[in-house]
This record gives C-alpha cells, structure tokens and sequence, in this order.
C-alpha cells in the first residue's frame, strides 16, 4: 500500500515485478497485460506498438480492448499507452482520461503534450 501512495506523491515506483493473477482474461488479453506491464515508468507506447510487442502486430483494436477490460491499472499501467499521433487515447474509469492525462503528467514530472481531444460542436440529429 505505501509503494501505491509513494506513487501518487510523484516518487518513481516500479510495479512490474508484482506478481498479477491474469487467469480472468483470454490469452490474447493475457499477452497484452504481460506486455503493458514491462512499459516503463514514464514512457509511453501506442495501441500499435504494443499489439507488435506482443506479437500481434495490426491488432491495435484489440489492444484497446484489453485495455479497457485491465482490473489493476496501476499494476498494469494502460494509462501510459496512447493513440498513434501522440493522442491520448481512452481511459476505462470514472474520470475518464482526464485521469489518465493526469496519471502521464505525475509520471513525467509535469505537463505532457500528449493531445487531448477537442470539444466537439457536434450535435445529435433531432428526432
């Protein structure tokens, strides 16, 4: 537990060598995990680059998708991959990525120029 609050006031902690239960998930999933979790502190990949670091190059897609199914984002830090074009991508949690935006800032130190997306003025058809 300190090693969780250590992280949160900005001290570097490396969680890859915690032992994870991934039995939940498919292999694929399972593959994906492993992988995120050897990003290091501080770096970022894309959806892309992780599908081929697993082995899996073009199932950037599916990448997202196991992301978004990771029980334990600290330990298997999916807020460190992105989108290609240096987009920060999707964020499964209550806040959003907003949370992830603020997860890159702690681990760099301060700001990332990792491009969040724009408001939309888009609106939906009337019925």
């Amino acid at each position: 537990m300190q090693d969780v609050v250590d992280y949160a006031a900005g001290i570097r902690i490396d969680f890859a060598g915690v032992p994870v239960d991934l039995s939940h998930g498919t292999l694929f999933q399972q593959r994906i995990w492993n992988a995120c979790q050897r990003i290091p502190y501080g770096e970022v990949v894309t959806y892309g680059d992780l599908a081929r670091f697993a082995g899996r190059p073009g199932a950037a897609r599916a990448v997202g998708t196991a992301m978004s199914q990771n029980r334990i984002p600290l330990i298997i830090p999916c807020h460190r991959v992105i989108s290609a074009g240096n987009k920060i991508g999707g964020f499964t949690s209550d806040q959003g990525i907003s949370l992830k935006k603020r997860l890159l800032d702690l681990e760099a130190g301060g700001q990332t120029h990792i491009k969040m997306p724009q408001k939309s003025n888009f609106r939906k058809m009337p019925k």
